[in-house]
């Protein structure tokens, strides 16, 4: 057996036990893959993330990315929380940070005190998929047809991880989304070019203030939705620069799941993606050697 290093982080938290939790494996060269696999069934979070040796020029370490059916090639939650982890073990509070994952190499900085602080991502940029007729996925979150954006359409984009963006006329109808994963999951099937299983529906309102709200859905993460989604606040940020101009937006998610999250999205030079972090534990763990 193998007795290594585990840090546990709350990601896109204003404050510790809210945002989404991640476990971090650290020094995992040696675990095989069905460990991993494994091992991120047990922990029954959005995500879980084991860190090795990079295997490419250029990176400082690689993320392998778990969600409870399958490896991911990118997210953003997990990239945030590794990040913070690795520095927080390593005791070096602000640093910048090249990560490897399956989709490539992305640069990543970290500024902590103590165990509390703020990460934030460089995302590729942002693939445009084709748009989409909403009338089936939205009725699979248990919405009429009416409840879509009059002007906004219904788009698939990833800027490492595909998602479909799914603007809805009032944060009333966002709150009241309620999800058929069997309906959902036939809807997803007829969406060409990607997997049912790996696509977040990004249903998103903004209210009068101006302020935008999100619920991610999705058919590989436990009970079906993810509080806080980074692969998919980075496309859409793209997505209202593209549609809208805006280049800077707050997103507030998990909240109706009790896990509020608050993204900060800055598409002015790119694509960045930004939250609060929180180590709220460290210890060890066992796990068999490959």
């Amino acid at each position: 057996m193998l007795r290594l290093p585990i840090t546990y982080v709350d990601v896109f938290a204003a404050r510790p036990h809210e945002g989404n939790h991640l476990p971090v494996i650290h020094d995992a060269d040696q675990l095989s893959d069905s460990t991993m696999a494994a091992f991120a069934r047990r922990t029954r979070q959005s995500e879980t993330s084991f860190l090795q040796t990079a295997t490419v020029g250029g990176a400082d370490y690689r993320n392998r990315i778990f969600t409870v059916e399958s490896e991911i090639p990118f997210a953003g939650h997990p990239t945030l929380g590794a990040a913070a982890a690795l520095c927080h073990q390593a005791r070096t509070p602000i640093r910048e940070l090249m990560q490897q994952t399956m989709h490539g190499v992305h640069r990543v900085r970290v500024s902590l005190d103590g165990d509390s602080g703020t990460v934030s991502m460089e995302q590729s940029e942002c693939d445009f998929g084709p748009v989409l007729d909403g009338s089936e996925l939205i009725r699979a979150l248990g919405l009429p047809v009416d409840a879509l954006h009059p002007d906004l359409p219904v788009q698939m984009l990833s800027t490492g991880l595909p998602m479909i963006v799914m603007p809805v006329a009032s944060p009333g109808s966002l709150h009241a989304a309620l999800l058929d994963p069997v309906a959902l999951e036939r809807a997803l099937e007829a969406v060409e070019s990607a997997s049912a299983m790996s696509l977040n529906c990004y249903v998103v309102a903004e209210d009068s203030t101006g302020e935008w709200s999100a619920r991610s859905f999705s058919l590989d993460v436990v009970g079906g939705e993810d509080p806080a989604t980074g692969s998919a606040a980075g496309p859409f940020g793209a997505y209202l620069r593209e549609r809208t101009g805006l280049t800077r937006v707050g997103i507030s998610q998990g909240v109706d799941m009790g896990q509020p999250s608050r993204l900060l999205v800055d598409t002015s030079a790119g694509i960045v993606v930004s939250g609060d972090v929180h180590v709220v534990g460290t210890g060890m763990v066992n796990l068999p050697k490959a």
